[in-house]
């Protein structure tokens, strides 16, 4: 298995475990977890529910990575995992953190270095000169961007002008690099730029 492969998606561990946490029925379970280990019967007279629909809350809850399993036969218990919880809440304590999370599944470690160097916050400090790294900052740019069939050049700047204030020197290198192309004042995204976004 190659190393990007066996690298974790951030993002989507994290939606996974949100998603876990999204129902009344799962969050009184968890409730009832948080202090000792329980049982599925435990789980299912607590909470008023039958033993299968239990164990299905339960599968869910496991595929978040917010339980602790521990076989005592010939029952199973399961405790809240507080650090996994405490560690999501984190992840999105900070307008930076979820930024850098929102980036996770399109760029890689080397190029995350890129954008922390040339953004600050939401802003971008420089254009890098090196043409790999601007093509990181380009292609990021682009991902800001609400998501549009076309894009009227007026409008393309404000949107530029809210990261960058040179928004004609980055309009001019999303066309030279391929990402976008223009006509009559309207930009539309080019394939190399649908790539980009995944479509």
């Amino acid at each position: 298995m190659s190393e990007a492969a066996a690298e974790p998606d951030p993002m989507s561990a994290l939606v996974r475990l949100f998603k876990g946490l999204a129902d009344p029925t799962r969050l009184r379970m968890i409730a009832a977890m948080v202090d000792r280990p329980r049982c599925g019967q435990d789980l299912a007279a607590e909470v008023g529910l039958s033993p299968a629909t239990v164990s299905h809350h339960i599968r869910v809850l496991s595929d978040a990575g917010l339980l602790r399993e521990t076989r005592q036969a010939p029952y199973t218990f399961y405790q809240l995992d507080l650090e996994q919880l405490q560690g999501a809440v984190k992840a999105v304590s900070s307008p930076k953190r979820v930024r850098e999370l929102a980036t996770a599944p399109a760029v890689g470690q080397d190029q995350r270095a890129v954008l922390r160097a040339f953004f600050d916050g939401p802003r971008l400090v420089a254009l890098p000169a090196q043409r790999r790294k601007k093509e990181i900052v380009l292609e990021e740019l682009l991902r800001r961007l609400p998501r549009r069939r076309e894009y009227r050049e007026p409008e393309l700047n404000r949107f530029i002008e809210v990261v960058h204030p040179d928004y004609c020197t980055i309009r001019r290198e999303w066309i030279v690099g391929g990402y976008m192309e223009r006509e009559d004042g309207v930009y539309r995204l080019a394939p190399r730029g649908r790539a980009v976004l995944g479509g």
